[in-house]
């Protein structure tokens, strides 16, 4: 049997485009379900180190056993494809181990599966993993911590805070409203051998106040909160970490949503990612800390002072990190900066350092393609950016101003 390859993300991006040529031919069905299928299979096998499924008949069976033990991934238990679909699909993804480098590869393939989906056209773009990485180092998880990513995407943010911090799956919370995100992540925690996470479908922005009109008018299939689900399953406390990156596009114009905010109530409309600045600060304990990637017109706009203002007096600004244009390529050009916060816990002083920092390496060129250091290794981790540089000084910076972290 010829040796398999390992899979980098630009490999696994022609696995499937393959695989999509030949669902295609298969006049009706959701190729992408199908892909997902096949992968998760694969997954599956790799993760469980059992040989390779043969038949569609043996696959079947094994998505069945799938749906037991990794409860919530597939919508079904069984391939929609012809005999021969499922022969010629089997040996190119047998072709390709996707867990043989290393957790990170498949980090990378399922945001490229959602990306592929439906990502893009929501304004929804995935942060690179070495920002990702770079947020997390920041905030300095430690074990035994509540953290949540209210835009969950993939589950990246809660997903490296567990890596770094080894706790409990039992602390990872994270919600999308997205139903394939919110399975993928759910995926992405199992491949990785975590267990216990709090994964939910939800519209974060949507409170209580807003529920209780929904509920009356009857459009009851959207109307959980975060609260809603922090009560069943009997989460008390607020988060002490939340690292996010809320989506860029869209403007929420739901009265009932805009009246439930400090920031719009009496507005017409406002933007989707103002709104989750207040929703996250919220959800945050007293002390607690806070990293969240907003683009920059939050930073400098006049139209946002008021939301500036409120949220200096609800926290001390710890940082900003200036990321360059090309981060987000190709599914975006927009400019964009983290914000670093702690929540206040008593009122703020009269003089309060800032960190300001500017990234000048983006780690992509502006077509959205990775630049690496050197030519050794295709991952994340050999991404030439210069996060460590800025990271050094920040953590210096928080050393001096005894901030705590």
């Amino acid at each position: 049997m010829a040796a398999r390859n390992n899979t980098h993300l630009e490999t696994f991006e022609s696995i499937y485009k393959r695989l999509e040529e030949v669902l295609l031919a298969n006049s009706g069905e959701n190729e992408f379900e199908e892909i997902f299928k096949f992968v998760t299979m694969k997954l599956w096998l790799e993760n469980h180190q059992e040989r390779n499924i043969r038949t569609i008949d043996e696959a079947n069976s094994l998505l069945v056993r799938i749906n037991k033990e990794w409860k919530d991934i597939l919508l079904e238990n069984q391939f929609n494809v012809t005999v021969e679909q499922f022969d010629v699909c089997n040996d190119i993804i047998n072709a390709f181990e996707f867990c043989g480098e290393g957790f990170e590869g498949v980090d990378g393939i399922f945001e490229f599966i959602i990306s592929r989906e439906k990502k893009g056209s929501k304004g929804q773009y995935f942060t690179p993993r070495y920002i990702v990485d770079f947020c997390n180092k920041v905030i300095h998880p430690k074990k035994g911590e509540y953290v949540l990513d209210p835009a969950a995407g993939s589950g990246a943010f809660v997903l490296h805070f567990q890596m770094q911090s080894d706790t409990k799956g039992d602390y990872l919370w994270a919600f999308d409203f997205d139903n394939t995100a919110v399975r993928v992540a759910r995926l992405l925690m199992h491949v990785a051998g975590v267990e216990g996470t709090h994964i939910h479908k939800v519209n974060s922005l949507l409170k209580n106040p807003a529920q209780q009109h929904i509920i009356a008018t009857g459009i009851n299939d959207i109307s959980t909160t975060i609260e809603d689900i922090l009560r069943i399953e009997k989460k008390k406390d607020l988060f002490d970490v939340i690292v996010t990156n809320p989506p860029f596009a869209g403007e929420i114009i739901e009265p009932d949503i805009l009246d439930s905010y400090h920031i719009s109530r009496g507005k017409k409309r406002i933007e989707r990612d103002v709104l989750f600045v207040e929703r996250c600060i919220e959800l945050l304990k007293p002390g607690g800390r806070m990293a969240i990637v907003l683009p920059d017109n939050i930073f400098g706009s006049s139209d946002n002072e008021s939301l500036r203002r409120w949220v200096y007096e609800h926290c001390r600004i710890i940082a900003v990190v200036g990321i360059p244009r090309n981060a987000f390529m190709p599914h975006t050009a927009v400019k964009t900066s983290i914000l670093f916060l702690q929540k206040r816990t008593e009122p703020r002083k009269n003089s309060e350092k800032v960190f300001f920092g500017i990234s000048e390496k983006p780690g992509k060129d502006g077509r959205g393609r990775l630049i690496y250091r050197d030519s050794k290794e295709k991952s994340w981790k050999n991404v030439d950016h210069d996060l460590d540089l800025i990271l050094y000084e920040l953590k210096d910076f928080i050393e001096e101003e005894q901030i705590g972290w």
